[in-house]
């Protein structure tokens, strides 16, 4: 399953905005209706991601140092707690307060969901998880 951003309408004609899990769009677009609201846009977390990025050079700016620091501990807590990592992303993820930390997040659950390795996951946001903190990622995973 892939995390997807939408923009949808309720029936008072409010617009909300959120991410869901979907395997594709259209299966996006098929919850989205069956909880009342009417989709307006459905597109991929990691692909909003990347075309804000390049809209803007103040959205290319990292995360804090804090952010980052908040992320990883609660990240490593969970894990030690034998949770697994992507149970462990989608809770950190759900506990985010900006939207932009939240999306990313759920990308990089999709992408390990997918198969590929937290590193590679990490790997979709260059911006905002720099080259030393995917390669300490990676040795974590490598050395288990």
């Amino acid at each position: 399953m892939a995390a997807f951003e939408f923009q949808a309408l309720d029936s008072q004609g409010k617009k909300n905005k959120g991410v869901l899990e979907a395997d594709n769009a259209r299966h996006a677009r098929q919850i989205l209706r069956e909880r009342k609201l009417t989709p307006l846009a459905v597109e991929l977390a990691s692909q909003q991601e990347k075309r804000l990025a390049t809209q803007s050079v103040w959205l290319r700016r990292r995360i804090s140092a804090a952010e980052l620091a908040l992320i990883t501990r609660q990240l490593a807590t969970l894990v030690e707690a034998a949770l697994p990592i992507e149970s462990a992303i989608l809770a950190v993820a759900e506990q985010c307060e900006k939207p932009r930390l939240k999306n990313m997040l759920m990308a990089v659950r999709s992408k390990v969901v997918e198969g590929y390795s937290l590193a590679e996951g990490l790997a979709e946001f260059p911006h905002v998880f720099d080259h030393l903190f995917r390669s300490m990622v990676a040795a974590g995973e490598k050395a288990g």
